[in-house]
């Protein structure tokens, strides 16, 4: 399955910034993450980053409305998006794509400078507490929700885990295998009994417990992944320096406005990362590892 859905956006042909002669200077810089809850919630997680990016920049940041993974990666490839929050998968899909983004920021819960290290999370597999089930063995023909064929904790590792744990690909070991679009709703879905489990972000369950604790409490954790790293935050490479200077100057400067934002978003700061930072990932999403 993986395969096929790293197919998204392989019909655009080079990218608008891979035909350029001269670097990028847009005077709007277009934004957008990876839809792991509403838009308008987006709009005002991050409004205080785009607030002092438009500041530095002097110019408009708007926020892209992206309800897929695929429409992010697409956006990066045809130079509509300038700035973005991706998965990890989806990072590394690009990469071997097309190599036109360079992942420079992600969200870490230090609280000093060092260890400049980005947080982590992991993909778990969900079930209402009621159920009989106490291993993936005893969800055999059962309902699966997953979150968005590109997500690393809610598709990519869930995948591979089944291949690994049953000797069974996803569609022959459940019975029916749905995208929710979403962690939120993929959660839903398993309150309300619509599934009999789902792959998420442990980020985004520890967010929706905190969020609607009465809601949630019926759920619990039947499996879990390896630490992966959190999302990076890319930027165009075509962009010109300056520009590219000063959205890392604000990443990574001193903002009491920010609070807000980071313990929405579960962290405590942005940290540097490279590519390097993301090798084991780009290697599950190639097939270079096991």
């Amino acid at each position: 399955m993986v395969s096929r859905l790293c197919k998204v956006g392989l019909a655009v042909l080079i990218p608008i910034a891979a035909q350029a002669q001269s670097c990028d200077d847009p005077r709007t810089i277009h934004f957008a993450a990876v839809p792991k809850s509403g838009v308008d919630r987006q709009q005002q997680t991050y409004g205080p980053l785009i607030k002092e990016l438009e500041r530095v920049l002097e110019r408009r940041v708007e926020l892209v409305r992206s309800n897929s993974y695929g429409a992010v990666v697409e956006g990066l490839y045809t130079a509509h998006i300038d700035l973005a929050e991706l998965g990890p998968a989806s990072y590394a899909l690009l990469m071997e794509r097309q190599p036109s983004i360079t992942a420079f920021a992600a969200l870490s819960n230090a609280e000093q400078a060092a260890p400049l290290k980005p947080a982590t999370y992991r993909s778990v597999l969900v079930v209402r507490k009621d159920t009989n089930a106490k291993s993936v063995a005893d969800l055999r023909g059962k309902t699966l929700s997953l979150t968005d064929p590109l997500s690393t904790s809610g598709a990519l590792l869930p995948i591979q885990a089944i291949q690994k744990l049953t000797g069974q690909t996803m569609e022959t070991y459940f019975s029916r295998v749905t995208y929710a679009g979403s962690h939120l709703r993929a959660l839903e879905a398993v309150h309300k009994g619509l599934v009999a489990a789902a792959f998420v972000s442990s980020t985004r369950l520890e967010e929706y417990n905190q969020r609607a604790p009465k809601s949630t409490s019926d759920l619990r954790v039947l499996w879990q992944s390896p630490d992966v790293p959190s999302d990076p935050f890319v930027y165009r490479t075509n962009l010109c320096k300056p520009v590219a200077d000063k959205i890392r100057a604000v990443f990574f400067g001193s903002y009491p406005a920010f609070k807000p934002m980071f313990d929405e978003l579960g962290g405590k700061r942005f940290v540097p990362v490279t590519d390097a930072d993301y090798l084991s990932i780009r290697e599950l999403v190639s097939g270079r590892r096991p």
